[in-house]
Formats: structure tokens, C-alpha cells, sequence
């Protein structure tokens, strides 16, 4: 289905005689399509021979079930009444950039509401997609797919890019649906074009900027910017950050030169895709401590690979020497950045270790992600 993720793990479950033939379409279908899928029906409305690999007994409490799932599905279906849902999911609600889609079907199938986590967690598609398989009529209630605008927590989440400041992402929303204009910026190219609702390339109050820069930056522009302007940044995971150091060097020489490499350069640190260096660093512990800190792979080249690397770099003989190369972190980091990698920033040396930076430039799709 458009605009779901596929890899959604949904459980179904259902509490009386016609939800649970309502449990069983489903379950059957989304496993059908191809989805991680099981349904959950009481003992008693079990059927003989009932294929055990996907329907299983309710042996729980709702409100213990709805515990269980809450930690290992992400999507979550109740058939019945939505008192149900509500009362057996409050005790559950943290944040709706992890609480799972949860939506809610009557045994009848008449209607497919999305009750939580419409946008971010995927309820809104996953209505629509058990009402198209039921027959049903999907109920969805967020202001922007009412008005036909595009949620831009939504765009970002299908495209892999990090929301910078989930306050200023509400507050941009609710100018969007109040009717206000929204800017919208991009440094990369945009495959679909600016989503519905926002105007490109105007600086208004409330802005969305596609950057891997920082907040103390804002597009070029020209005249006086509106009172109160903010800027919300959608930060794809476009940089490569090179790394040379000496032999172990501690995680916090390494992080300390990284962050103040992000920092002179005014780039986001959490637009960094992978960290990168040559083979004889493969098993520094500094650089691997550092890598799982930040959750970034550590991918390391040979000098041969390194050398092969075309463009103009910081050579050292001493480096040429030693390592078979005559610079690892800003080769390491175009390299890592697919061989065509801009070099946004040059060797920096701190404390025994040299960071070098280069973006990737990408398109961003439709629909993409990209693993941090």
C-alpha cells in the first residue's frame, strides 16, 4: 500500500464470534500480501484444524496482550468496540515517534478507524488498507489528510530524513492546517517536487529546509526575514565523515575531533551517514566506540582503493609512508560518499586525529530510506 511501510509487524485481535471471521480475512490477506501478520481469537471461536502458524488462541488479559505487542509489533488491530482499545492502550502511551499504529474495526467490518499514531506510526495507511480489504469505510480524523495537505512528519519519515526539532514540527503543522503559508527549501533535488500545501522557495513565518547544515544557518535569502521566522530541518543522512588517527586513540579524542569538525564546517552532526577510514584502523577501538555511540557504520578502505580516488587532497609523505596513502580521512570520506563525494571539509587535525567531511549527493525520493 502507497505510504506504509511494508516491513510493519501487525497483530490482530478480536473478541467475539463475527470478529474473529473478520480477524481471519484479514490476517490471511496481509499474509497473503506478503506482511508479517498474526491474528489473535478467543479459545472458544477457535475453529477445528485452524492453521496454528497464524491464528492463535487469546490466553491473556486484552490489557496484557496489548502489553506484550506494545514492545514487538507495530501495528496493532483491535475488532470490536474502540472503548476497548482506548482503555486497553492507555496504560501504554509514551510518544507517537514509537507508540504503534493502532486501529479499530467493528465486527461487522462496517468501518476501519485509525485511532493512534496516524501519521508517524502508519495508522492512517494501514486503515485504509484493512478497509479496502474488508470493504470497509476508512475513518481518519488528522487535519492535514482532511484538508488534502501533505503532514511533513509523514514526508519525512517516508524519505528517511530526521526531524530537528519535534516542537517546531507540530508548530509547522498547525500552520499549515490554520492556513498560514509554509516555505519549503531544499538543497537536494526533490523527485515528486515540493509536497501539497507548502510554497517553495518563499521564506515565510514557518519553513521546512532539507539540509545537512545547522541551525545557525538559514537559505540564502534576500530582505528582512517575518517575525518569529523558524526554520523546521529535515537532515538526511548524506555525510561521510573520514577519520586518520594514531594507534589507540580513546573514543573521546575521536569524538571531540568529529563534533568540532561538524561544528566549524556548521553541519549537523546527525546528517553524518557513516563514518570511514583505511583497513589498518578496522579494529581501532576509539573510532568503533565512537561508531556504536553514535549507531553509524565504520566501513574502511585499502590503500590501493583509497589511492584510486580522483581530486586534489591534503597530502602527507609522512601519512604516504606509514599508511600507503597520502591522506586517509578526506580520500576515506569521498570514497565512503560513493567516489563523487563533495568535499565540504578539508583535513582537520585535534588531539591526534584528522576528520575530513564529504556529502553525497543524492535525489531525494519519493519513497527511500536510508539506515543510519
Amino acid at each position: 500500500t502507497a505510504g506504509r511501510n511494508t516491513e510493519m509487524k501487525i497483530a490482530v485481535i478480536s473478541f467475539t464470534k463475527a470478529g474473529s471471521d473478520v480477524c481471519r480475512r484479514l490476517t490471511g490477506e496481509f499474509l497473503r500480501r506478503g506482511e508479517e501478520c498474526r491474528g489473535y481469537v478467543p479459545e472458544k471461536y477457535r475453529e477445528e484444524g485452524e492453521n496454528l502458524n497464524f491464528i492463535f488462541p487469546v490466553t491473556d488479559s486484552v490489557g496484557r496482550w496489548t502489553q506484550k505487542q506494545f514492545g514487538q509489533a507495530d501495528g496493532l488491530i483491535y475488532i470490536g468496540a474502540a472503548g476497548i482499545a482506548v482503555r486497553a492502550i492507555a496504560p501504554y502511551l509514551k510518544d507517537k515517534m514509537t507508540d504503534p499504529a493502532v486501529v479499530v474495526i467493528d465486527d461487522q467490518s462496517r468501518y476501519a478507524v485509525s485511532l493512534l499514531s496516524g501519521h508517524v506510526g502508519g495508522a492512517n495507511a494501514l486503515a485504509e488498507e484493512a478497509a479496502q480489504i474488508l470493504g470497509a469505510v476508512p475513518v481518519i480524523t488528522t487535519a492535514s489528510d482532511v484538508r488534502g495537505l501533505t503532514a511533513v512528519d509523514v514526508w519525512a519519515r517516508r524519505r528517511g530524513l530526521l526531524i530537528s526539532d519535534r516542537i517546531l514540527a507540530k508548530e509547522t503543522a498547525a500552520a499549515l492546517v490554520n492556513g498560514e503559508e509554509v516555505g519549503f527549501f531544499s538543497d537536494y533535488p526533490l523527485e515528486d517536487g515540493v509536497p501539497e500545501g507548502y510554497v517553495s522557495g518563499k521564506i515565510c513565518r514557518r519553513n521546512v529546509w532539507v539540509t545537512c547544515r545547522s541551525a545557525e544557518n538559514i537559505p540564502d535569502q534576500e530582505g528582512a526575514l517575518p517575525e518569529d521566522c523558524r526554520f523546521l530541518r529535515l537532515i538526511p543522512p548524506f555525510l561521510s565523515v573520514g577519520i586518520g588517527c594514531r594507534k589507540y586513540i580513546s573514543e573521546e579524542n575521536v569524538e571531540a575531533a568529529v563534533f568540532q569538525a561538524f561544528e566549524r564546517a556548521r553541519l549537523d552532526i546527525r546528517a553524518a551517514g557513516v563514518l570511514t577510514s583505511i583497513d589498518l584502523k578496522k579494529q581501532e577501538e576509539g573510532i568503533l566506540k565512537f561508531a556504536e555511540k553514535l549507531s553509524l557504520p565504520f566501513v574502511t578502505f585499502s590503500a590501493e582503493e583509497l589511492e584510486a580516488v580522483g581530486g586534489t587532497f591534503t597530502e602527507s609523505e609522512f601519512v604516504r609512508k606509514t599508511a600507503g596513502t597520502g591522506n586517509v580521512c578526506e580520500r576515506a570520506a569521498v570514497l565512503a560518499a560513493g567516489g563523487r563525494g563533495r568535499l565540504w571539509m578539508r583535513k582537520q587535525c585535534q588531539d591526534g586525529v584528522t576528520v575530513a567531511i564529504a556529502e553525497e549527493r543524492k535525489t531525494i525520493g519519493a519513497e527511500q530510506r536510508w539506515s543510519r
